[in-house]
Order: C-alpha cells, then sequence, then structure tokens
C-alpha cells in the first residue's frame, strides 16, 4: 500500500474508537471531547514506533469515565468492550476488501476510503445492535475482574495474531482466519463467561441461603424462648388463679370470688396456648418451623380456631425444601383466607411422618365453592377477588417435578381438605 494511504487510514482508524466510545457512552460531557482528540493525535505517533499502543485509549477512556461512573470494573469493561469492536470492524472490513477488492487496487486512497466506508457502516450495524438489545446495561450489570480478563485476553491475541501477520507480509492471506479465530474466541469466551457466571450466581445464591438461614435459626431459637417462657407464665398464673379462688371459697368472700372468676374470663383468650408449642419443638428444620410460626400467628390475629398436630419429630424432608416450603405457605395462605370468610372460621394442621413417608393434612372451613378442585388447580382460576389464582396451580407445578409427591384435594360440606404425600427416597431411609 502507498505508505501516504497507509498513515491516512492509521489515523483515521484511531477516529473509530473515538466514534464508537461516545455512541457507547452518550452521557460524557462534550467539554472533554478535546481529550479524545488528544489522544488520536498521540497514539497516532506512538503507532510509528511502538507495536502494541491500545494501553493509550485504555488510560484516555478510563479518566473521562471516572467521574462518571464510580464501578472501575464498569469502566474498564466499557472501554475495552469499544477496542474489541473496533477490532472486529477492521478485521471484518478487511476480511470483505480481500475477497471483493484486486491487489491492484490495494495501493490507493480509494481503497482505504472503501474501507473506511465499511467501517462505518458495520460501526452504525453494531450500534443498532448495541441500542436494540439495551447491551450498555448487561455489561453494568455483568461487569467484573473476570470480564476484564477476558477482553484483555482476546485483544491480546488478536493483536498478537495480526502483528506477527503484517510482519510476516501475509496479513490478507490470513485476514480470514484472523477473524474466524476472533468469532470463535469470542463464542468461547462468551460461553466460558456465561458458565462462570452462572456458576458464581448458584454460589451467590447459596450463600445468601446460608445466610438466610443463620438468621432464620435465630429468629426461630428466640420465638421458641419467648413462647416457653409464656408457657411457664400461662402454667403458673393458673395456679395462682386456682390457688386464689380457694382461698375464697374456704373464706367464704363472694365479692372476691366473683372478682377473681371475672378476671379468669378476662384472661383465658390470654392463656391459650395459640402456637401449640409442644408441638412445634418436634419440627426440626428451621425453614418449616419458622413458616408454622408464621402461619399460626397469623391465625391468631385473625381469630380463627387452629389446632396444629406433629407427635413425630420432622427431622428429614425428601424433596427440595424451598419446594416444600412453597407448597406448605400456599396450601396455608388459600386455608387462612378461606376460613376467614367462613362462618366457623377453624384451621387444623396435621404433619405425620415414618420411615416410609412424610404426610401433611390441612383442614380448613370454608364457604361453598362454585368451582369444582379440578378447575381450582388450573392456572388463572380462583374464588378470591383480586388474585391471579396461581396458588393450587403452582403446587401443580411443584408437584410434576417431584415424582415422589402425591397431592390430594377434597370439597366437603364447608369444609375443604388438602392432603399431601411425600415418600421417602432411598437415601433417607
Amino acid at each position: 500500500m502507498d505508505t501516504r494511504a497507509y498513515l491516512f487510514r492509521m489515523f483515521i482508524d484511531n477516529f473509530m474508537f473515538v466514534f464508537l466510545f461516545y455512541m457507547f457512552n452518550t452521557k460524557i460531557h462534550k467539554k472533554k471531547y478535546w481529550l479524545m482528540l488528544l489522544m488520536v493525535i498521540l497514539k497516532f505517533f506512538c503507532d510509528l514506533f511502538l507495536e502494541f499502543t491500545e494501553f493509550i485509549p485504555i488510560i484516555f477512556g478510563y479518566y473521562i469515565l471516572k467521574e462518571e461512573i464510580e464501578d472501575k470494573s464498569v469502566i474498564l469493561n466499557k472501554v475495552l468492550f469499544c477496542i474489541l469492536i473496533n477490532k472486529i470492524i477492521f478485521i471484518s472490513s478487511s476480511a470483505l476488501m480481500v475477497i471483493f477488492m484486486t491487489s491492484q487496487n490495494k495501493v490507493s486512497y480509494m481503497y482505504v476510503l472503501a474501507q473506511i466506508s465499511i467501517d462505518y457502516i458495520l460501526a452504525f450495524f453494531l450500534l443498532y445492535v448495541y441500542n436494540k438489545f439495551a447491551i450498555q446495561s448487561l455489561i453494568e450489570k455483568y461487569s467484573s475482574n473476570l470480564t476484564i480478563l477476558l477482553y484483555t485476553y482476546i485483544i491480546i491475541v488478536v493483536g498478537f495474531i495480526g502483528y506477527t501477520a503484517h510482519k510476516r507480509e501475509i496479513f490478507d492471506q490470513f485476514v480470514l482466519g484472523i477473524l474466524i479465530f476472533l468469532v470463535l474466541q469470542t463464542l468461547f469466551v462468551s460461553a466460558l463467561f456465561i458458565w462462570m457466571t452462572i456458576k458464581q450466581k448458584e454460589r451467590y445464591e447459596q450463600k445468601i441461603k446460608n445466610q438466610e438461614l443463620v438468621y432464620l435459626k435465630k429468629y426461630t431459637d428466640s420465638l421458641e424462648k419467648d413462647q416457653e417462657q409464656s408457657a411457664r407464665f400461662r402454667h403458673d398464673y393458673k395456679n395462682l388463679i386456682l390457688s386464689l379462688k380457694e382461698k375464697a371459697e374456704f373464706s367464704q368472700d363472694t365479692a372476691l370470688k366473683e372478682k377473681i372468676e371475672s378476671l379468669e374470663h378476662y384472661s383465658q383468650p390470654y392463656l391459650t396456648d395459640k402456637f401449640a408449642y409442644r408441638y412445634l419443638k418436634n419440627v426440626k428444620n428451621d425453614y418449616v418451623k419458622s413458616l408454622l410460626i408464621s402461619k399460626l400467628y397469623t391465625a391468631s390475629q385473625k381469630y380463627i380456631h387452629c389446632t396444629f398436630e406433629c407427635p413425630n419429630v420432622i427431622h428429614n424432608i425428601p424433596m427440595d425444601i424451598f419446594d416444600f416450603v412453597r407448597v406448605l405457605g400456599i396450601l396455608i395462605d388459600n386455608a387462612l383466607e378461606a376460613a376467614e370468610e367462613s362462618e366457623q372460621k377453624e384451621l387444623a394442621v396435621a404433619i405425620y411422618q415414618d420411615k416410609e413417608q412424610l404426610e401433611i393434612s390441612i383442614i380448613n372451613s370454608c364457604n361453598q365453592a362454585k368451582e369444582s378442585i379440578n378447575q381450582l388447580t388450573k392456572k388463572g382460576v380462583t374464588t378470591k377477588k383480586g388474585h391471579s389464582g396461581l396458588g393450587l396451580s403452582n403446587i401443580e407445578e411443584i408437584n410434576r417435578k417431584n415424582e415422589n409427591m402425591f397431592v390430594n384435594y377434597q370439597m366437603e360440606a364447608e369444609q375443604f381438605i388438602a392432603h399431601v404425600v411425600l415418600i421417602a427416597k432411598e437415601e433417607d431411609l
């Protein structure tokens, strides 16, 4: 290629990075445009004497964005992304020129201008893709030290191959191979990043779940302690009332006896063991215990007569614990809402477990439902106003993915019964 045309091409190439940088980061203050002009001039002269000058746009880009963005990893990811896109555009246009231009045309300004035109056509296309798929938000969301390393790896490898091809004067013959290599490397690195992101997300979610379990256990232990103290107080209080009644009867003090009976009647609702504490102690899973405490407390607040039975100790849940909590929570929530609307306002929850299976039985009073049970389990069907009707249908979805789970519903006279059976897995036996 003609030296002057080559230098012209080298100078214009640096403006492509500036174009991409400002198109991908539209909120940059206009007063900083002169810095990019300075970067173009500095990089042009450095390109004459140095082989790898990508550190120059990285430094300038970082300096310009640091006042707009606080996260350093996001800044570096955005700058490296612009450099990578610039390289993709250059290699793609070079490949097209090799295919469609003859060797005689590769020495003129027309060749350079044609390639520059292709560069900007590709740039506008990629800008459309960038905005269409909100890639900026993806970069900001998933930016990390890992993505910085991946971008850097691709840029260095492609730069090294391009440098070697230029030195051996075989760039035109290798440009298609470099483009294919770049695409394959980008796909490979993208797949690797997605896989590592998924694994990192799983580890993070597990960490959050473990942290939640710690807090949940502390909360449940505190509730248990409070309930134990309340149970002792109720026991002592009842004994005190009984002692005072006996003393009043012995002294034949009718007025005192009436006052004590009035106090006993007044305090009776507050002396009821609303949480069935002795059975809750048998539930050893903190997630399940916390859910039950919360729902039983809700029942007491809604003045629903609630009974809970769990005669055997519950250690192992033969399904994913979070699916189990969802199922139990949906069933009790539905039962509470139906019981609250009914005249009887009754709810009974029972959990039984032996070596073979775990059973849940939830019985609640209800008004006579117009819809059949088959209808209620369909998505979007509900008897409650303002509800989406996803409760029982969600249970059906969980049921389908757990082969050891069996669900049965029964509608009797003003009573709804939900029965869930979980068959113990081999590892639980």
